[in-house]
């Protein structure tokens, strides 16, 4: 049962979420007109813009030309063609080339048949796994009222399907230990969201997750490499990569308010490379730590799991705000189990409208966000100390004194 203040604070956020998820909804489709068959906003993208790189894996993966798609070139040309007489905005192709085998279902279908599915099913298994496992009905609108969730929908992202992944892990772990390594290797489509993972399960003794994990990645990879050959693995290598990194220093405002790391901050506030690179190291191996210590403090799995989300999130210097929307259910689990001290109800707000919250500082070129994430990642770990705490004193509470201990040794014939 969640103690009633905590029920409160919730309720009462959620009228604020919504109306930033709405605010959010009306700035990304405002102005939006048909062009050449497409939905395109003010911006020049189209609807569901991410998911278009997703419907090109999809593209890809059936044609014989896969490694050209990470020719920054080549690709938008093949963007500019989608809407006649239109100069499309330029976007980036540069995960790995096995995520092609998860998008090749949806290159099948036509553009709009393809988003409507996966927008369907990635909702639908958010509902299903994560938010019908709430008791309070506040509970349940908070994760819906989530501006992160909005965004993710709006913009055609992963971000449901990768919530319900973290949660599927969790709860697979001990009952399930191969199942949840698949799905972590599934994870590896998005490398940067797993980084702790491996040292996660190296340090809670899970070594069935992380075997399975490890051949399940080797096995998708091994599967990718048979069906797309080494070429687009090479070109990922030497283009990929180098042209995701170009989005942490070169994107517009708005596209570095929505990635909530140190790193961008830094080179938000112009301070250069090397200090965001440096302050990036010492944040990262901090998360370490703290999720070090977290594990170390309480055998508790749901607070050594959640220690393992915030800090994945804090290590990385790539990261999309819209990636944390498991961030509401971890939330919602700490609010279970003790009432919120006054800072821990602003990292709740905060940590929910993360997305909003990073473009507004953006845009007036203040940072911020990583603190956010910070705050969740202590709060978590003080979960872990009081959790330890409670359990020390139910220990000796329930442990024989030494004197009854001694008298009923001798009174034993």
């Amino acid at each position: 049962m969640m103690p009633e203040q905590n029920a409160r604070l919730i309720a009462g956020c959620n009228a604020p979420l919504a109306a930033l998820s709405l605010f959010i909804a009306m700035f990304v489709l405002w102005g939006a007109r048909l062009s050449g068959g497409h939905v395109v906003d003010w911006q020049g993208f189209i609807l569901g813009r991410d998911f278009l790189n997703f419907w090109h894996y999809g593209i890809a993966a059936w044609g014989g030309e896969a490694a050209r798609f990470y020719d920054v070139a080549f690709y938008n040309g093949l963007l500019d063609a989608l809407v006649p007489g239109h100069d499309y905005p330029d976007q980036n192709w540069s995960y790995p080339p096995h995520y092609m085998l998860l998008a090749a279902p949806f290159g099948l279908m036509g553009y709009y048949w393809a988003l409507a599915l996966y927008s369907a099913l990635g909702l639908w298994l958010y509902w299903k796994v994560i938010v019908t496992g709430l008791d309070g009905a506040a509970e349940r609108l908070a994760l819906l009222a989530m501006p992160t969730l909005a965004v993710g929908l709006l913009c055609g992202q992963v971000s449901a399907l990768l919530a319900v992944a973290f949660v599927a892990i969790y709860r697979w772990l001990d009952r399930r230990p191969l199942a949840a390594g698949l799905m972590i290797a599934l994870l590896t489509v998005k490398p940067q969201i797993g980084l702790l993972i491996p040292l996660f399960l190296i340090l809670t003794g899970r070594w069935r997750v992380f075997a399975a994990a490890a051949a399940g990645t080797l096995a998708l990879v091994g599967l990718s490499l048979a069906v797309h050959g080494v070429e687009v693995w090479q070109t990922w290598l030497m283009r990929g990569i180098a042209t995701q990194s170009t989005t942490l220093t070169q994107s517009n405002v708005i596209v570095m308010g929505l990635m909530p790391t140190v790193f961008v901050d830094m080179i938000l506030i112009g301070a250069g490379r090397p200090a965001a690179i440096g302050a990036q190291a010492v944040v990262s191996a901090s998360a370490v730590a703290l999720m070090w210590l977290t594990v170390r403090a309480t055998g508790d799995r749901f607070l050594q799991f959640a220690a393992l989300v915030a800090a994945g999130f804090l290590v990385t210097p790539y990261l999309m705000a819209y990636d944390t929307l498991v961030l509401g259910w971890v939330m919602m689990m700490l609010a279970r189990r003790a009432a919120m001290a006054p800072w821990q109800g602003a990292v709740y707000f905060l940590a929910m409208a993360i997305c909003p919250l990073g473009v507004a500082l953006a845009l007036v070129g203040l940072p911020g966000t990583p603190l956010v994430l910070a705050g969740v990642a202590v709060w978590v770990w003080r979960a872990a100390v009081a959790s330890d705490q409670a359990m020390a004193a139910v220990n000796r509470a329930t442990e024989p004194s030494r004197s009854g201990s001694a008298a009923a040794s001798s009174a034993t014939p």
